[in-house]
C-alpha cells in the first residue's frame, strides 16, 4: 500500500498543474448536478417504498389526494355568516380549484348548495322540521310560491288528513268569520248556484287571518309522514336561492338552526359557534416539495387578492402549505450554516493550526462539497433534513483531512526543506493512514442502509459520499498547490511543528495519562456502561411539525387551526371490496367504527359512508342492496368524493384521534385499532396516508438501531485485523469507540433531550469520527514503534506530533457542527448540541483511552530495546 502511495505522490509532485486541472475540471462536471438535485421532506423519507403502507398510501392519495389545505376564517358571527362573505367564499372557491393540484374542497356555501341542488336531498341537513327556521323559510318566499307549497302540501293529504284539517279549520274560525262565510255561501245560492269546492277554499281563505293561516298550516305539517314531509322539503328547497345569494337573516336561520347554535353537520367546517369559518382545498396524489411550494405560492397570492374585509382574518394552514414554506427556509438554513462554518473553522484554525497557510483546507473542502452534492443530484439522492445536516459535517471532515495532510506535509517539509521528498514522504505515511479511516468510516456511514428509514439510508449514503469525495480532493488539490508553491525549496524559519505548546502539552498529557491508566479505563467504562443502561428509556420524536422551525407562519396557523378547529389529526384506514356500497361492507365499517371509538378514548370520532349517511339523512342504514345504494348515490359529490372512489372499489375510515399525543402513542393506539380488525371475506384494510406513514417512520427510525452498531463495530474490527493483521492492534482503536457509543445517550438523557432521525444516526457518526482519530495515533505509533521505541516513547510521540493535528481537525469539526445549533430547524439544533459534544468525546477519548490501553497492555519487554536504540543513534 505504501509503494502504491509513493508512485500516486511521484506523479502530483511531477504534475501538479495537470492535477489541479482535472480536479477543477470534474468539480466542473459535478457542479452541473447541482440544478438536479430535489428536496423531499414528507412522511415518505420514513418509509420505503418496497412497504406495504407505502404501496397503500399511493393506492388512498391516487382515489383521495393528499393531505389537506385549510383556510381559516376569523371573526365576528355576524361578519362571517353573511351573503358577503359567502359570496366571497364562493368565489374564492370558483379560482383555488383553478390553481394547479388543488382538485376541489369543501366550505359550508359549497356543501350546502350541494345538497340543496341534490334532486335526492331530502333536506333534513337543513333540519326544516326545526320551526323557527320553517317560518323563516315561508317568510322568504313570494305570495305565489307560499300558495304553491300549501297547495302541494292539500294535495298530498290523505282522506283522513284532509278531514282532520278541515276539523281544526273549522275550529279556528270566529263566529264573526262563520257568518261571514254563511252569508257569501247564502249569496250563490239566491242566484241558483252550487258553490264549488275551489270557491269554498278561496272563500275560506280570504277571511283568515295570518295568523290562522299559519296555524293550520303547522296543524297540516304535523299530520304528515316521512314521504308527505320529504316531498314538501323537496318543495321547499327548490325555491331556495344559492347560499351566497341568500339574506343574513335566512341565511343565519339556516346555519345556526340547532337551538341558534350551528348544526352538528356544519360543526367542522364552522367551529366556535360561528366565530370561525373553514375552508377545506383538497389537493391531488403529488406530494413532491416542489408542488407544495408552488401550490403555497399561489394559494396566498389567491388570498392577498381575496376581499373578505378588513375585519376577518385570514390564516392558511396544513400541511402542505408547512412543508411548501420549508423548501425556502431549508436553502436560507444551508446558506446560514454553510457560512457560520468557514467562519468558525477559520477562526480555529487561525488560532490552534500554527503552520503555514492554515486555511488551505478550508479552501479545498469546498470543492469536495461540490463533488458530494453534485453526484447527489446526478444520482437523485434528495435533500432531506437529514442529508442536509451533512453540509457542516462533510466540511468539518473534509478540512479535518486537509488538516492531517498539511500538517504531515509540515513536519516532512521543515525535515528536509525539499517540497518533493517531503511531498512523498507526507503522502506516503498520511494517505494510508487517512485512506485507512475514511475508508472505514465511509463503511461504518454505510451500516446506516440497515435502517428502515429511507432518509436514515440517504444520510448514510451521503455521508459516505461526502467523505471520500474530499479525501480524493484534499489528497490530490492540498499537495498540488504545496508543490506549486514550494517549488524553489525556500527554508522557513517560522515553521514550527513539534515544538508547539500544543504539542508539548499532548505529550505531557499522554504520559499523565500512562501513569494512570487504569483509574482512567474504569472511570470511562463506568460512565459508558452508565448510558447504555439509560439508553432504552430515551423516547423518539418523529413528528415532522416539531422538526421544523416552530416560527414559520404556515405552522403557526396550523397550530391556531388545531386549537379553534380541534384536532385535525386523523388514521386512516383504507377499505376494499368488489363494491364498499354492499350492505356487508357498510355495516361492517359502521360497526367497526362505532366499536373502536367506545373502546378508545383518544378516538373522538370516526368519519366514514355509514357514519355521513346517518348524519345527513337521520336514519339507519338500509339493509337492502338497492336502498343502500341509492342513500349513498344520494350524497353530494363533494362529500362522496372524500370517502369513496369513483369505481366504487375503495372506502376510507378515518379516526379523529387526541391531538395531544404523542407521536409513540398514537402509534401505539394505530397498532391496536389494526389487531382489532377482523374482516369478513372479500373486504381488505389496511392503515394508509401521510399521518400513517409517519406512525410507521417511528418504528422504522428505531428499528435495527443495535444491528447498525454492532455491524459497524464488526466492520471497523475486520477492517483493522485485515490492515494490521494484529487482533491487539485492531482492538485498540476500536474500544475508545465502544466506550463513546455508551456516553452519548447518557449525554441526551442528562440533557433530557430525545432522539429524533438524526440523533439516531449518532452511533453510526461516531463510529466513523472517532475511527479516524484512533487509527491517526495508531498509525503514528505504529511508524515510531516500528523505529524500536518504546510504548510509551511512541505513544507520546504519536501524541505530540498527531494530537495537535488531530486536536486541530477535531476542533474544525467541532465548529462544522456547532453550526447545526444556531438554525432555527429544532430537529438540527438538537443534533448539532449532540454531535458537538459526541466528536469532543471521540476526541478525548481518542488522546485518552486508546494511550491507557496501549500503555497499559505494552510489551514489558520493549523499554530496554528503546535503550538501545538511542545508543546506537548517539
Amino acid at each position: 500500500m505504501k509503494k502504491f502511495f509513493i508512485n500516486i505522490g511521484d506523479l502530483i509532485s511531477r504534475r501538479p498543474k495537470t492535477s489541479i486541472i482535472i480536479i477543477l475540471v470534474m468539480t466542473l462536471i459535478f457542479a452541473f448536478g447541482l440544478v438536479k438535485l430535489q428536496m423531499q421532506m414528507g412522511n415518505e423519507v420514513f418509509v420505503s417504498k418496497s412497504s406495504e403502507v407505502y404501496k397503500n398510501t399511493k393506492i388512498y392519495q391516487k382515489y383521495f389526494g393528499g393531505d389537506s389545505v385549510y383556510i381559516l376564517l376569523s371573526g365576528n358571527k355576524n361578519d362571517l355568516i353573511s351573503q358577503n362573505t359567502a359570496q366571497e367564499i364562493n368565489t374564492f372557491m370558483n379560482k383555488a380549484v383553478k390553481i394547479d393540484n388543488i382538485t376541489g374542497g369543501t366550505n359550508y356555501v359549497n356543501l350546502l348548495n350541494a345538497q340543496l341542488h341534490n334532486p335526492n336531498s331530502t333536506g333534513s341537513s337543513l333540519q326544516i322540521n326545526n320551526k323557527n327556521l320553517e317560518k323563516a323559510l315561508m317568510s322568504s318566499f313570494t305570495d305565489k310560491q307560499q300558495e304553491q307549497i300549501q297547495t302541494k302540501m292539500e294535495n298530498s293529504l290523505t282522506s283522513d288528513q284532509r278531514n282532520k284539517v278541515q276539523a281544526y279549520m273549522q275550529s279556528q274560525l270566529t263566529t264573526a268569520q262563520k257568518q261571514t262565510l254563511a252569508v257569501s255561501a247564502k249569496q250563490v245560492t239566491i242566484k241558483g248556484q252550487v258553490m264549488s269546492a275551489s270557491d269554498q277554499k278561496k272563500a275560506v281563505q280570504k277571511v283568515l287571518t295570518k295568523e290562522q293561516k299559519n296555524n293550520i298550516r303547522n296543524y297540516t305539517m304535523n299530520l304528515l309522514n316521512n314521504h308527505q314531509k320529504n316531498m314538501l322539503k323537496k318543495q321547499m328547497i327548490s325555491y331556495l336561492p344559492d347560499v351566497q345569494n341568500m339574506k343574513d337573516s335566512l341565511l343565519r336561520k339556516i346555519i345556526f338552526s340547532d337551538k341558534g347554535k350551528v348544526s352538528s353537520q356544519l360543526n367542522m367546517l364552522i367551529p366556535k359557534n360561528g366565530n370561525n369559518v373553514l375552508i377545506v382545498l383538497n389537493t391531488s396524489k403529488n406530494t413532491d416539495m416542489d408542488t407544495y411550494v408552488k401550490m403555497k405560492s399561489d394559494i396566498d397570492k389567491l388570498v392577498r387578492k381575496s376581499h373578505f374585509g378588513s375585519n376577518i382574518k385570514i390564516q392558511t394552514a396544513g400541511q402542505p402549505m408547512v412543508l411548501g414554506e420549508v423548501k425556502t427556509s431549508v436553502m436560507k438554513t444551508m446558506v446560514v450554516m454553510l457560512s457560520i462554518a468557514f467562519v468558525l473553522m477559520m477562526v480555529i484554525l487561525l488560532a490552534v493550526f500554527k503552520v503555514r497557510r492554515r486555511l488551505t483546507s478550508l479552501g479545498v473542502v469546498l470543492m469536495g462539497l461540490v463533488w458530494t452534492f453534485g453526484i447527489m443530484g446526478w444520482f437523485g439522492i434528495p435533500i432531506t433534513l437529514a442529508t442536509m445536516a451533512t453540509l457542516p459535517i462533510i466540511v468539518g471532515l473534509g478540512t479535518d483531512f486537509g488538516v492531517q495532510f498539511h500538517n504531515r506535509y509540515e513536519e516532512e517539509y521543515k525535515k528536509s526543506r525539499n517540497a518533493h521528498s517531503a511531498l512523498i514522504n507526507a503522502i506516503s505515511n498520511m494517505g494510508p493512514a487517512v485512506g485507512i479511516a475514511v475508508f472505514i468510516m465511509a463503511l461504518s456511514f454505510l451500516t446506516m442502509f440497515l435502517s428502515k428509514a429511507p432518509m436514515m439510508q440517504q444520510f448514510g449514503m451521503t455521508l459516505a459520499l461526502g467523505v471520500i469525495c474530499c479525501y480524493i480532493v484534499d489528497l490530490v488539490m492540498i499537495f498540488s498547490l504545496f508543490r506549486l508553491m514550494d517549488r524553489k525549496n525556500k527554508p522557513v524559519k517560522e515553521l514550527n511543528v513539534e515544538g508547539t505548546g500544543i504539542s508539548r502539552f499532548l505529550s505531557n498529557y499522554a504520559g499523565f495519562v500512562g501513569k494512570f491508566a487504569i483509574p482512567v479505563l474504569i472511570i470511562g467504562i463506568a460512565l459508558s456502561a452508565f448510558g447504555f443502561s439509560v439508553e432504552k428509556s430515551i423516547p423518539i420524536e418523529t413528528d415532522i411539525m416539531k422538526m421544523i422551525p416552530q416560527g414559520m407562519e404556515s405552522l403557526k396557523n396550523t397550530k391556531e387551526l388545531q386549537k379553534n378547529v380541534g384536532s385535525t389529526t386523523y388514521i386512516t384506514y383504507l377499505v376494499k371490496a368488489e363494491d364498499v356500497r354492499d350492505p356487508m361492507v357498510m355495516n361492517w365499517m359502521d360497526q367497526f367504527g362505532n366499536e373502536e371509538t367506545k373502546k378508545y378514548k383518544d378516538v373522538q370520532d370516526v368519519t366514514s359512508l355509514p357514519t355521513i349517511l346517518k348524519d345527513l339523512n337521520d336514519e339507519k342504514l338500509s339493509a337492502q342492496k338497492s336502498g343502500i345504494k341509492h342513500q349513498v348515490d344520494s350524497l353530494p359529490e363533494i362529500v362522496s368524493s372524500t370517502l369513496m372512489s369513483k369505481n366504487h372499489h375503495y372506502a376510507t375510515i378515518q379516526f379523529k384521534i387526541n391531538k395531544d399525543l404523542s407521536s409513540s402513542e398514537q402509534l401505539n393506539l394505530m397498532n391496536q385499532i389494526t389487531d382489532d380488525i377482523d374482516v369478513k371475506h372479500g373486504i381488505e384494510v389496511h392503515p394508509a396516508g401521510a399521518q400513517v406513514m409517519m406512525l410507521n417512520g417511528i418504528h422504522n427510525i428505531g428499528a435495527n438501531r443495535t444491528l447498525m452498531i454492532i455491524a459497524g463495530l464488526s466492520i471497523i474490527f475486520i477492517g483493522l485485523v485485515l490492515v494490521y493483521r494484529n487482533v491487539k492492534y485492531a482492538l485498540y482503536p476500536l474500544v475508545p469507540i465502544i466506550l463513546v457509543l455508551g456516553f452519548s445517550p447518557g449525554t441526551l438523557k442528562f440533557l433530557d433531550m430525545s432522539y429524533n432521525p438524526l440523533t439516531t444516526a449518532l452511533s453510526s457518526l461516531v463510529l466513523g469520527i472517532g475511527t479516524e482519530f484512533t487509527i491517526l495515533i495508531m498509525e503514528r505509533f505504529r511508524e515510531e514503534e516500528e523505529k524500536g521505541y518504546s510504548a510509551i516513547e511512541a505513544v507520546k510521540t504519536a501524541v505530540s506530533n498527531v494530537g495537535q493535528a488531530i486536536t486541530a481537525s477535531g476542533l474544525t469539526v467541532v465548529g462544522g457542527f456547532s453550526t447545526l445549533i444556531f438554525v432555527t430547524f429544532p430537529i438540527l439544533k438538537a443534533f448539532g448540541i449532540t454531535t458537538v459534544i459526541d466528536t469532543a468525546y471521540s476526541l478525548i477519548s481518542a488522546l485518552t483511552i486508546l494511550p491507557a490501553l496501549i500503555i497499559l497492555f505494552r510489551k514489558r519487554g520493549a523499554k530496554k530495546k528503546s535503550i538501545r536504540v538511542k545508543e546506537v543513534k548517539n
